[in-house]
């Protein structure tokens, strides 16, 4: 992409400088190469308590060392990120919202340079510690963006790819979060929603559960605390997201399919089980009822297991 950061996130133009695209009229603040959509409005009770809250927890955080070399190696390590990176185009327009710290959005953009992507995300300082590694890494086909997931910075419909991966359930109504990301999917595009299922997150609860009485989590009993090649900062940030989040719900993967049915997609997979047929897009038969009760009775009997504590991704396709 000729345009570096800042650029709009409607029009992929420059608006180095500026306060407003030339264009659209979309209206922000800039910062280095964030754009900031929200500025100093006020967003609610609940979702001023999730910045707060990511602001002081950046996740997922990123290493004093980490440049564009580690966290392409590190990513090609997970399965379900090689397998994204594949499914994609290598010039496709990518969105993902609820970014965080833009790992996934950075890593994608690294990995095809005729890709853009846009990040956006509702924490501020978040996008500030990914926009940091963007400019230190000279990823220039990333676009960082803080906006409401509510009110998305984006038109509808326009992008080849919309990720969210473990944001709706940290809002206060997850099913019209699910509606208005699906909502910028472009025709024939694809969904990947990544959300904690009810029946996955089951044995997570009951960690959680234990951690309210005990007041810190038995770490011999969570697989990303037993890990012994990760430090202790990222340990503390993990225990922060996944045991004091202020907001969380979970979501019985059936409701949250019929949503994006409603909203004109259709089944391709879930994963797990992880894509090993060659393409994370590529359709796989919808489960019948008995197939769903397989699925998410798998889901739960893989809870002490599971680095993920019961996130799933259902990937769509508009139709």
């Amino acid at each position: 992409m000729a345009v570096p950061p800042p650029f709009c996130p409607r029009c992929l133009i420059s608006v180095a400088g500026q306060e407003a695209c030339s264009s659209c009229g979309l209206t922000f603040e800039t910062c280095g190469g964030l754009v900031d959509t929200i500025g100093t409005d006020d967003r609610g009770k609940k979702a001023g308590e999730v910045e707060d809250f990511y602001s002081v927890n950046p996740f997922p955080g990123y290493a004093a060392g980490d440049t564009r070399g580690t966290l392409l190696d590190r990513s090609r390590r997970a399965h379900f990120l090689t397998s994204l990176d594949e499914a994609i185009p290598t010039d496709a327009h990518v969105l993902e919202c609820g970014c965080g710290t833009a790992q996934l959005s950075a890593f994608l953009a690294c990995a095809a340079q005729d890709r853009t992507v846009i990040g956006v995300d509702g924490c501020r300082v978040s996008l500030e510690h990914a926009d940091q590694f963007r400019q230190r890494a000279g990823i220039d086909n990333l676009q960082l963006v803080r906006g409401d997931l509510f009110k998305l910075p984006v038109e509808e419909q326009t992008y080849q790819v919309v990720i969210s991966r473990g944001v709706v359930h940290h809002t206060p109504d997850p099913d019209e979060a699910t509606r208005q990301v699906a909502r910028r999917v472009a025709p024939g595009g694809v969904l990947v929603l990544g959300f904690y299922e009810t029946w996955g997150r089951m044995v997570h609860r009951a960690r959680r559960g234990l951690t309210r009485v005990r007041k810190e989590p038995i770490r011999a009993l969570d697989p990303i605390l037993r890990k012994r090649d990760l430090d202790e900062e990222k340990k503390r940030i993990w225990i922060e997201d996944q045991y004091r989040h202020p907001l969380e719900h979970i979501l019985p993967m059936p409701h949250v399919l019929r949503v994006l049915e409603s909203e004109g997609f259709v089944w391709l997979r879930s994963i797990p089980p992880a894509a090993t047929d060659g393409g994370m897009f590529n359709m796989t038969p919808k489960p019948g009822a008995l197939g769903r009760t397989l699925l998410r009775s798998g889901w739960m009997a893989r809870g002490l297991t599971d680095p993920d504590a019961g996130l799933i991704s259902l990937v769509a396709r508009r139709l």
